[in-house]
C-alpha cells in the first residue's frame, strides 16, 4: 500500500475527494497522536525518575524503584516504537 501522504497528494493534485481516503488519513493522525502523547508520558516519567547513584557512582537505596520504572517504560516505548516489528527503520541495528 502506498505512503498515505503520497496517496493524500495525488488526491489533492488530481482534485478528487476519496472519503476512504480521508477516513484512512484521519485514522492514522490519530493513531500517531496517541503514539505520541503515550511516548510524551513515558519520556516525562523517565525525566521524573530519581537517578540512582551517589556522587561516587555507588548504587543508593532508589536503585530498585528507578530499575523497575526504567525497564516498564523501555518495554513500552519499544513497543510503541515496533522494534518488535521489521520496518524501514528498525529492520537493521545500529553498529556499536
Amino acid at each position: 500500500m502506498p505512503d498515505i501522504t503520497v496517496r493524500l497528494q495525488a488526491s489533492i493534485a488530481s482534485d478528487a475527494i476519496d472519503s476512504d481516503l480521508l477516513n484512512e488519513a484521519l485514522q492514522e493522525i490519530c493513531e500517531l497522536r496517541k503514539k505520541s502523547n503515550d511516548l510524551e508520558e513515558i519520556l516525562i516519567i523517565l525525566a521524573r525518575t530519581e537517578l540512582p547513584w551517589d556522587a561516587e557512582g555507588g548504587q543508593t537505596d532508589a536503585f530498585p524503584h528507578f530499575k523497575e520504572r526504567y525497564l516498564k517504560a523501555m518495554h513500552e516505548a519499544s513497543g510503541l516504537l515496533g522494534l518488535d516489528l521489521r520496518s524501514t527503520i528498525t529492520r537493521t541495528e545500529p553498529k556499536t
